[in-house]
Order: structure tokens, then C-alpha cells, then sequence
């Protein structure tokens, strides 16, 4: 693949992509070994460097209060923080134009979980793993972090932590004596004896958003990965499966001719799902972590405290934000400081309590004073702990725009599970081969 071809797939997530978080210096607990950031960074001429940080929307402040407390700690190293726009489209946009034109005017960015083969496989990035301390990998969860991780090398840290997960109404399932499904089988077939018996014709079995758009790609992949279904080979080239995917596909439009989903399923975003689940209108959904905080506040939900959160069938879609460095900083060793720090436990924590970022490193799960006001926390390392990323190639955002329109094609009745299965794989060759 060449460079023309790296920079189109990167500009191609903008379109595809709509979906729907120690020691200071370091990340996590401490570390005796030295960094190479700590050997590396700091001005020769006893002036402060500046790093260009490119970060997510200040939202209460969490941003500005990390880069702070970082100067605070390190007085050799200052950050300019240039604050992108609230759509992740927009945010790949500005940085994509930047790395494409080899401009060294940002250092360190915030980037989603599915930026990384694009960015590295273009070589407009650089690897962690001579600046990491010994032992600081295994302080994150290996979901978010494996994002980031591309043929034995770490392209970035995570600081935020998303994953695709089933919820459900616990009041109803003790209701019935049912268990949390395991499959999506026993999924469809729970939800389908639930509706039966509570005889209310608002109330449906399983909502989604499905709406032509990145996270009916999402909901897609969960249901094939269970299916045992791959789409990239280790070598890049596609490993569809074609007849599991006809078979997934055919269940999705299954699942609606039954009247299991809720009605316009096919048209829902975020807020379409979630206003069905506020009002006590569906046994199951499909949404992010996210949903947790909406679905079971006392003020908007009908279902608050009954909503739980498991994992998915199989495994959810791995969301969630991290911090790369561009190849054409003049700061890579102060970018990568910054980028460790904005990843560590003080800084997870700061955006855990003004955002409720959900975080990525193994401690605070653990620790009994965040369980005791959080007790939701076991749900969602559990969802993180089954979650995967999507497809780890360069080609995504085009394998996703291809899937999406195909996906959304058959639901709406406008072609056959066998036609779309067949012209996805065609295309998806066509892109990758």
C-alpha cells in the first residue's frame, strides 16, 4: 500500500467513523527502572520546551487540569493545549491534515481506539516501547491497550475505556427466573418468552441503534466474532467468512421481522435507543458504557436501579480514546513524558471524577473505596474483559463504509442477506488485496 492509499483510508474515517479513560511523570504505580522520556527530556538551553498537545473538548475543565498539574510537575516542559471539536470526525480531520503534510506543529494527540493502524501503518506516529519502565504495560487493562498495540509494538497509551455491552432488565429476568444470556441465541429466545408473558405491547425485546452509521458495523461484528468469524488475516488480507456473515446478517433481519426489536431500530442513533430504555420499553440492549450512568438515574429513567450491565455475547466492539506522538515532533521525548502522564492514575482519576471518563489501568477496579461509591464498576471490567477491537487494518474506515451500507441495506429489506454478504466480501477484497 502506498502513502496515497494510507492518507485516503485516514481521511475515509472521518466518513465512516460516527459513533455513537502514580507516580507523576509515569503511569500507574512506581516504578524504580528510569525512563528513556526521563533521560531525554528537558532544554539544553535551560528554557522551558513546549509541546503542542491536540486533546479532547475541555469538558469541566479535565483537560486544562491535567496539562496544570503536569507543568506543576514538570517545570522544563510546557504544554500548548489546542482544544478540537466535540465530533471525533472533525478531530481526525485536523489531525490527519496535519500528519499528512509531515507538519511538526503537533506533538501529542488524543486519538479513538481505531486511529492507530491507520496513523502507524503510515508511519505518521512512533512506538512507546523504548520509553515505557519495565512493568508499566501490565498496569492496563489488555483490552484498551491492545488497541494500540500493532505487530509487537505500542503506538500509544490509553486513558479511556469503552466496550460494547449487553443490558438488561434484572426485574424482569428474576421476574421470570431467566439468567443473563450467554448467547445470542438464548438472547432472542429470552427476550421473545419475556414479551410474550408481560403482555405489554410497548415493551420489546432488544434495542439498538442500527442506523447507517459506524456502530451498525459494531453491532454486526459482535454478533459474527460470536459466530467464531474473523475479517483480517494477521498478513492484512480479509479473512471473511462469507456464509457466517450471510447467516448474521440474515439473524439481524430475523430479529426485526419477529417484532423482537423495537420499532425504527433501522433509523436509531444514541439518544433513539436510550429514550426507549428510559422508558421501560425494551428487556435488553446493545450500547456502551455510557449508558450505564443514563439509563439508571432516578430522574429520567423509568428503570432506574433494574438496568444492569453484562457482556456481550461473544465479545463487544472495544471503544475508548488514547495519546499517540507524531514521527515529525522535534519533542518526542517530552511528547511521550506528557503522553505517559496523561495516561497515568492521577490523571485517570482527575477525568474520572469530573467526566466520568471510564478508566483503563487495573487499580482503580481494584481499589475498595471507588467500589464502595461505584458499584458499578465489576460490570464494566467485565464488558471490557470480552471486548475486542474492531479490525485492526489500515483500510477500516473503507471495510466499514462498505459493511454499513450493505448492513443497513439488508435490514430495510432493500437486498438479501446472500447479496450483501457477497458484495462485502467482493469489496472488502477489492480495498485490501
Amino acid at each position: 500500500m502506498n502513502k496515497k492509499r494510507w492518507m485516503a483510508a485516514a481521511i475515509l474515517v472521518s466518513v465512516a467513523l460516527t459513533a455513537g479513560c502514580g507516580q507523576k511523570g509515569g503511569s500507574g504505580t512506581a516504578d524504580p527502572a528510569v525512563s528513556k522520556t526521563e533521560e531525554k527530556s528537558g532544554s539544553k538551553s535551560g528554557s522551558p520546551v513546549t509541546v503542542n498537545y491536540y486533546g479532547r473538548p475541555d469538558d469541566n475543565k479535565v483537560e486544562s487540569t491535567i496539562v496544570a498539574a503536569f507543568e506543576a510537575s514538570h517545570p522544563d516542559i510546557k504544554i500548548n493545549y489546542v482544544e478540537l471539536p466535540d465530533s471525533s470526525n472533525d478531530r481526525l480531520k485536523t489531525i490527519n491534515t496535519v500528519l499528512q503534510a509531515g507538519d511538526a506543529s503537533i506533538d501529542v494527540f488524543a486519538g479513538d481506539v481505531v486511529w492507530p493502524p491507520i496513523f502507524a501503518s503510515a508511519g505518521w506516529v512512533i512506538p512507546f516501547d523504548e520509553y515505557l519502565t519495565e512493568g508499566e504495560l501490565g498496569e492496563y487493562l489488555s483490552g484498551p491497550l491492545s488497541a494500540f498495540q500493532l505487530q509487537g509494538k505500542t503506538y500509544g497509551l490509553p486513558f479511556m475505556s469503552d466496550a460494547g455491552g449487553l443490558y438488561y432488565r434484572k426485574d424482569l429476568l428474576e421476574k421470570y427466573g431467566k439468567e443473563v444470556p450467554k448467547t445470542w441465541a438464548e438472547l432472542k429466545e429470552t427476550a421473545a418468552e419475556i414479551v410474550e408473558k408481560e403482555g405489554n405491547p410497548d415493551l420489546k425485546g432488544f434495542v439498538s441503534y442500527w442506523k447507517q452509521a459506524e456502530s451498525l458495523t459494531g453491532s454486526m461484528l459482535e454478533m459474527y466474532w460470536e459466530k467464531g468469524g474473523r475479517v483480517i488475516n494477521d498478513d492484512g488480507t480479509s479473512a471473511i467468512d462469507q456464509a457466517l456473515l450471510e447467516e448474521t446478517l440474515a439473524d439481524m433481519k430475523k430479529m426485526m421481522d419477529d417484532g423482537l426489536t423495537a420499532p425504527g431500530i433501522e433509523t436509531f442513533g444514541t439518544k433513539e435507543a436510550r429514550d426507549v430504555v428510559c422508558a421501560g420499553n425494551a428487556v435488553f440492549a446493545r450500547d456502551w458504557l455510557s449508558g450505564y450512568g443514563p439509563f439508571n438515574d432516578a430522574e429520567t429513567s423509568k428503570v432506574a436501579g433494574n438496568m444492569m450491565l453484562a457482556p456481550l455475547p461473544g465479545d463487544g466492539c472495544l471503544g475508548g480514546w488514547g495519546v499517540m506522538v507524531s514521527s515529525f515532533s522535534k519533542h518526542q521525548a517530552e511528547a511521550v513524558e506528557f503522553a505517559r502522564f496523561r495516561a497515568n492514575y492521577e490523571s485517570q482519576m482527575t477525568a474520572f471524577d469530573l467526566v466520568d471518563i471510564k478508566p483503563t489501568l487495573k487499580k482503580v477496579f481494584e481499589d475498595p473505596e471507588i467500589l464502595a461509591k461505584k458499584a458499578e464498576m465489576p460490570q464494566y471490567l467485565k464488558a471490557l474483559d470480552h471486548s475486542r477491537p474492531r479490525p485492526q487494518s489500515p483500510y477500516y474506515a473503507e471495510i466499514s463504509g462498505i459493511m454499513q451500507l450493505e448492513i443497513h441495506s439488508v435490514i430495510t429489506g432493500m437486498s438479501t442477506p446472500a447479496d450483501s454478504a457477497d458484495k462485502i466480501v467482493k469489496q472488502v477484497k477489492q480495498v485490501i488485496q
